[in-house]
């Protein structure tokens, strides 16, 4: 098992100085946002910049995108996504099945292939489609987290936030997750504004304020010196 003070480093400007320096080496992470909050783009630059600057191979299983909407989605921003898939340093996985058993397999079968560090499952509000009962889909998800943790895999799972409310992942976030980031896509007067939180991180410090957050043609930023009211 990794020390509490092993970090995964996201790369991405200014995100890492609010958790202390980065995410803890094996979290399972929920990223949480509202549409067009910047969920996609975080997730492909983690990925990417794992792959490019830590040397970290990575992995992300899409539930819902197509194979090449993501290699499209990589290109917006200048990542050659294709070119890390055949050094082996990104697997690209498209997902039809709703058997989370298979699902699981699937990714442990991956994770091996490329000896990933990194995992994303975008969206996973799909798993709301796995399963009738809550405690069913706790268990099994738990059981998914305690296997990257032990292959030392750091994981970020998305989810959707629409109209200031979760769609809950079956206590994922309160119960299973090691950590939850918000982003949101705000309006304020004449203008939208977006922002990231960190709602909880275990085995690090974290910053407990809003900041303000850029998209342009490299990927996304956290303005971690700002707060996101203090210019508005």
């Amino acid at each position: 098992m990794p020390r509490l003070t092993d970090r995964t480093q996201t790369g991405i400007p200014g995100m890492d100085e609010l958790l202390d320096g980065g995410i803890p080496r094996g979290n399972l992470v929920v990223l949480a946002g509202d549409p067009g909050s910047g969920k996609t783009c975080f997730c492909l630059e983690y990925l990417y910049n794992g792959a490019m600057n830590f040397n970290e191979p990575g992995i992300y299983i899409s539930l819902e995108e197509s194979y090449d909407e993501i290699i499209r989605n990589g290109k917006e921003f200048g990542y050659e996504l294709e070119d890390l898939i055949k050094k082996k340093m990104l697997m690209i996985e498209t997902v039809e099945l709703y058997d989370f058993e298979k699902l699981k397999n699937l990714i442990e079968d991956s994770i091996q292939v490329i000896k990933a560090k990194r995992l994303v499952i975008d969206p996973g509000v799909i798993f709301r489609l796995y399963f009738d009962r809550e405690l069913d889909a706790r268990k099994r998800i738990m059981s998914l987290g305690k296997m990257l943790k032990q292959i030392d895999c750091t994981t970020v799972i998305t989810n959707e936030i629409n109209l200031d409310k979760t769609r809950s992942l079956f206590g994922l976030e309160e119960y299973v997750a090691d950590g939850v980031l918000l982003l949101y896509h705000t309006k304020i007067e004449n203008r939208f504004v977006r922002s990231l939180g960190v709602l909880k991180m275990r085995g690090t410090k974290i910053s407990e304020k809003l900041h303000p957050v850029t998209i342009g043609p490299t990927g996304i930023k956290v303005l971690s010196k700002q707060e996101l009211f203090e210019d508005i």
